[in-house]
């Protein structure tokens, strides 16, 4: 035989199909295997993303850490035992973080088989803290350098505010303590608020995206005036769902000016940089709205006033005006009247030299035809006419018998006019 076919030789050699070395039972291999592991690879850090977060009632923690390399994913499953998690537990609460999926750790453990399903996994024993905290800073600046260069990191800024910004998107976790401190807040301003909820998870993996989908739906409608997004205080890493990229151009691209009053007052995460208002806590959210609908009020009240005191003004000086009218008035009717009274004196005694019965006692008297109009001339009159004449103390009535026309006027004007010719 020749050595490949020594290669592929049956292990059983012996005519009674002995094996030739011992076999090891599944159990065996895998305490073996564990051996290896706990040997060569004990106490071991290795880093990635982590995924699939489970907490069940036992206390203990399971979640995936996950790379990609060249679109594939590689996967080890992380186990954290409850006494080895309470241990850890103040040192990632001095640091403000939690295991959570999306965030990326740095984790120490050993790897090994767990025998009743035959899986590899990974027994945690520690974190590194500054590894996520760092990573994340790191992931924050790069997503608002990416906002700057696009012209998105201040565009919801740029938004114009309503004067009375009364009708509120809020963008919450509904029964939340965020969610109640907010709206006791309104309530207690005693101003007539519209809120519509946008019920979201604030944590987890869906977050980011049910939050980003709420800012998206609120800017879309014309009855909104602003949106709110607030969240309770937590840990740096449950906070970071508002550093997510999706939340934070979600807010740029917004056509309402956005309020955050996301987590703690040192808390400061991407949504806060580039939203319109950023507030430390929900309730420093809805005083500032609250803030902003008193200040139009107040200019409201101001200007009612500066009005009501030029009003009072303007009338005030009017009644001067009119109060020396009327003392102007009053003089002028006197002298006027006085004036007045004096030329009708004049002309009452004009009229009284024209007045006939006055003339009449002088030897004037007038003469009425038959129809009882004045004669004021011969021409029309006949002999036998019927006239009556008016003197001073009585009337006669005649019959004419004569008419004689005053010609001797005419003829001595015709003879001055002749004379003054030759």
């Amino acid at each position: 035989m020749t050595d490949h076919d020594d290669a592929f030789s049956s292990p059983f050699d012996d005519q009674h199909g002995a094996p030739n070395e011992a076999a090891r039972s599944v159990s065996q291999l895998i305490d073996d295997i564990n051996m290896v592991l706990v040997r060569e690879f004990r106490d071991v850090w290795v880093y990635g993303e982590v995924t699939k977060v489970s907490n069940p009632t036992s206390g203990h923690c399971y979640f995936d850490l996950v790379e990609e390399v060249d679109g594939e994913k590689k996967v080890i499953a992380v186990k954290l035992f409850k006494g080895v998690r309470q241990r850890l537990m103040p040192k990632m609460k001095q640091h403000e973080m939690d295991i959570i999926s999306g965030i990326k750790v740095r984790i120490r453990g050993t790897p090994d088989v767990y025998a009743p399903s035959g899986s590899f996994g990974f027994k945690m024993t520690d974190i590194d803290p500054r590894f996520t905290l760092g990573d994340l800073a790191a992931k924050r600046d790069e997503i608002i350098a990416r906002l700057k260069k696009e012209g998105l990191y201040d565009r919801n800024r740029r938004t114009t505010l309503p004067v009375m910004p009364l009708a509120i998107g809020l963008v919450a976790s509904k029964g939340s303590a965020a969610h109640a401190d907010f709206m006791k807040t309104l309530e207690e301003s005693g101003i007539g608020f519209h809120v519509t909820l946008c019920d979201v998870r604030v944590q987890g993996d869906v977050a980011a995206p049910s939050v980003a989908s709420a800012i998206t739906m609120f800017s879309a409608q014309a009855d909104v005036d602003v949106v709110v997004v607030i969240r309770g205080g937590g840990s740096r890493v449950d906070l970071a769902t508002f550093d997510d990229e999706s939340i934070a151009r979600a807010i740029a691209a917004c056509t309402k000016p956005v309020f955050t009053g996301i987590g703690h007052e040192v808390d400061t995460s991407v949504a806060d940089e580039v939203a319109y208002s950023w507030n430390k806590t929900p309730t420093a959210c809805a005083v500032a709205i609250i803030g902003k609908v008193e200040e139009f009020m107040r200019q409201v009240d101001e200007a009612a006033q500066r009005i009501a005191t030029v009003v009072l003004a303007a009338l005030a000086n009017s009644e001067r005006r009119v109060a020396n009218a009327v003392g102007r008035l009053g003089t002028l009717r006197t002298t006027a009247l006085e004036s007045a009274k004096a030329r009708i004196n004049e002309l009452a005694a004009q009229i009284v030299g024209y007045d006939p019965v006055v003339l009449m006692r002088r030897g004037w008297s007038i003469t009425y035809g038959t129809d009882g109009k004045v004669l004021k001339s011969v021409k029309g009159l006949d002999t036998c006419a019927e006239i009556t004449t008016r003197l001073a103390d009585g009337t006669l009535e005649s019959t004419v018998t004569n008419i004689a026309t005053n010609t001797s006027t005419k003829q001595s004007a015709k003879e001055s006019k002749h004379g003054s010719q030759k």
